[in-house]
């Protein structure tokens, strides 16, 4: 039985147990009350598990294979990589690119691949829409700020001239890229005894590191100095009039039905949810109006969970409190989230800056920016507020 069978076997649990509780309209007794909360700390912690495992996954795709240039075969190494080693083993820089401050400019293809493996690694990087810039500063985003009227009946020869529509309007949104670095620091003695070529081993750090910073921008990201956030309520990406506000304090049924139902069928076919196992455990037992659960788990590997028939990310950067006010949920067609980056990833190794400390530096630098584009295509579940 895999991960995903035992958090299904162990969910069928929990329902029966509250389905029991209901039938017999009480409450849950100490014992009952126990089990069914260690039961949902298992459930809680086999998600954890599945999502850090699926990602470790995606980030060692290619530790046993180092990526290839066009049209070289399986198993040989470019001689540009065969440099790279040797310079990361001896210092000797022989073809490599040399950059200032003692460091020196990866292969292209080593960069090429931490970009795949990113995008590889991160579903909701994998659903936004990016542009790539090259000489320009910033990326213009078009929207649509205001829609037009409806269109009027009227005789085939109007008493009065035709009216000009005049509610139609259109606005610019501005993504400049921002800064992004990370610095990793190994000793010179991995460097001398590592099994693995270091520069994967490398590799797979950045990647998880960069992972981790892309995903938080588009969830949680504050717009000031990195990427707005789909739960971030902002004129400039989400605004608050595309909440969805709960009945009670707690998540019912019926506020994520509202929430699916405020999108429109263009932009429910490709929504995602988005939220924190948190929140999703809280999402297992609710039912709807036929008495059929809301969540339905993948069972085998690549299949994503459901909630109303639409696929489940659990983000570890999503909101996880349910206070009064919190933000919980979102809903999103993330075609309408634009991604702007700097063509490339740019990685220096630094040498001489740490040797009189017995180790090398890798320092990654991208250079992005990110936000919702269209608030119509998101819906925001917030808990409601205390009266």
């Amino acid at each position: 039985m895999n991960k995903k069978e035992q958090r299904a076997k162990l969910i069928a649990e929990l329902r029966a147990m509250h389905e029991l509780a209901q039938k017999e309209n009480r409450a849950f007794t100490d014992d009952e009350s126990k089990a069914f909360a260690e039961k949902e700390a298992e459930v809680r912690k086999l998600s954890a598990e599945i999502a850090a495992e699926e990602r470790e996954a995606m980030l060692k795709g290619f530790t046993t294979e180092l990526p290839k240039e066009e049209g070289e075969s399986r198993g040989e190494v470019s001689d540009k990589m065969k440099e790279f080693r040797n310079y990361l083993l001896t210092g000797e820089k022989r073809d490599l690119s040399i950059g200032s401050g003692g460091g020196a400019l990866s292969p292209q293809e080593y960069v090429a691949e931490i970009i795949k493996e990113v995008e590889d690694a991160s579903p909701l990087y994998g659903l936004v829409r990016k542009f790539p810039l090259t000489e320009a500063k910033s990326l213009g985003a078009p929207y649509e700020s205001a829609d037009a009227s409806d269109a009027d009946w009227t005789a085939e020869v109007p008493l009065s001239d035709v009216s000009a529509d005049a509610t139609l309007a259109y606005s610019l949104r501005e993504l400049s890229p921002n800064t992004l670095v990370k610095l990793i620091k190994v000793s010179d003695k991995l460097v001398k005894v590592s099994a693995l070529p270091i520069e994967q081993i490398i590799r797979d750090k950045i990647s998880e590191k960069i992972v981790a910073a892309f995903e938080k921008g588009i969830t949680v990201g504050t717009g000031s100095g990195q990427p707005l956030g789909v739960f971030t309520a902002s004129a400039n990406g989400v605004p608050t009039s595309r909440d969805v506000t709960t009945a009670g304090s707690a998540i019912a049924a019926d506020d994520l039905v509202k929430l699916k139902m405020s999108l429109k069928p263009a932009y429910r076919r490709n929504a995602r949810w988005v939220m924190a196992t948190e929140i999703l455990t809280d999402c297992l037992l609710l039912k709807d109006k036929n008495d059929q659960y809301l969540w339905r788990p993948g069972l085998r590997d690549g299949d994503p969970d459901t909630l109303l028939g639409l696929p489940v990310i659990e983000s570890a950067y999503a909101p996880t409190t349910k206070t009064a006010g919190d933000y919980v949920a979102v809903l999103g067609d993330f075609r309408y989230y634009w991604w702007a980056y700097v063509d490339g990833l740019e990685i220096k190794n630094l040498v001489e800056l740490f040797a009189l400390k017995n180790q090398l530096g890798f320092k990654g630098t991208a250079y992005a920016d990110g936000a919702p584009v269209l608030p119509a295509a998101f819906a925001r579940l917030k808990i409601k507020s205390s009266e």
